[in-house]
């Protein structure tokens, strides 16, 4: 049993002189109980705990590094985008640090071990982009980019002890179109339409992805009608998507995967501006005209 206090300490010594060994048995026990109870429960409130923004930014970082692996080759090994590709690969790392931090318990543990693995192959495929150097890119890299992100995707879909939070909503939102245009880039980067790289793994239908999106910018918008500031950012959003709609539609017809680059980028960097500043309440987040 914890120590008491020095008040506590006084209280029980006058207590215990009028009481049998019986009700004193009976007394410590329930004392007993209570701490341990106390105990058990302290633990609990203070604990971290794998959370489900703590998924979507990890996942929302995989996309962003298979993005800039196609686009690099799109832009022929340009430095920009080297740049750039090492930039996110590093993004992912932090993002997998974040969940390992909050990873409680044996089989969180083990479900991030798990992912780490998978992330240590990922990266090394990322970095196997030749376009600078040979011109090509080895098609067996490229599937490992293309199938290593959707298998670990599905991995978190299927994890189902993460925490649930506010604007979780705005992060599934921006990891997916996040996903389309890493895929939409991949096509644009291979003369056969994608299909060099292997497998179906992980791959997207536009015509089926493009409403799934619109549907869950709809939603968001409705659910956050309220938010004057996430509404603005949706309101963005919405804005930039119609310029680049028809173009994820029509692929094939009319590839413009710089335009497609640049206003993901924004968009995502939007999304992540308003919830950052909203989760602050130091500032209203402001948004300018779209570009």
């Amino acid at each position: 049993m914890p120590a008491l206090g020095r008040r506590d300490q006084t209280k029980n010594k006058q207590f215990t002189t009028t009481i049998s060994d019986q009700e004193k048995g009976v007394v410590m026990g329930k004392r007993l109980l209570g701490s341990l109870l106390a105990i058990a429960l302290l633990p609990a409130q203070g604990m971290a705990a794998i959370t489900n923004a703590d998924l979507e930014e990890f996942e929302l970082s995989l996309w962003k590094v298979r993005t800039n692996f196609h686009m690099l080759t799109v832009m022929a090994g340009s430095e920009i985008y080297a740049s750039d590709l090492k930039r996110t690969i590093s993004q992912s790392r932090q993002a997998l640090s974040e969940l390992r931090a909050n990873a409680e318990g044996s089989e969180e543990r083990q479900f991030v071990a798990d992912l780490e693995k998978e992330l240590t192959l990922y990266v090394d495929a990322a970095r196997g982009n030749t376009m600078a150097e040979q011109g090509y890119t080895n098609a067996y890299i490229i599937k490992d980019v293309n199938e290593l992100p959707a298998m670990m995707a599905d991995k978190m879909d299927a994890f189902e002890n993460a925490t649930g939070g506010k604007y979780d909503e705005i992060r599934e939102l921006s990891a997916y179109l996040q996903r389309m245009t890493s895929e939409y880039l991949n096509v644009a980067a291979d003369p056969a339409g994608g299909m060099a790289s292997g497998s179906d793994e992980g791959r997207l239908d536009f015509k089926n992805a493009v409403p799934e999106f619109e549907k869950m910018l709809e939603a968001a918008q409705k659910q956050y009608a309220g938010d004057e500031a996430m509404t603005r950012a949706l309101n963005q959003v919405a804005v930039k998507w119609k310029f680049i709609r028809q173009s994820m539609v029509k692929f094939y017809e009319n590839a413009v995967p710089f335009l497609i680059y640049r206003y993901t980028r924004q968009m995502v960097e939007t999304m992540e501006q308003a919830i950052s500043l909203a989760s602050t309440d130091i500032a209203k987040p402001t948004f300018g005209p779209v570009e």
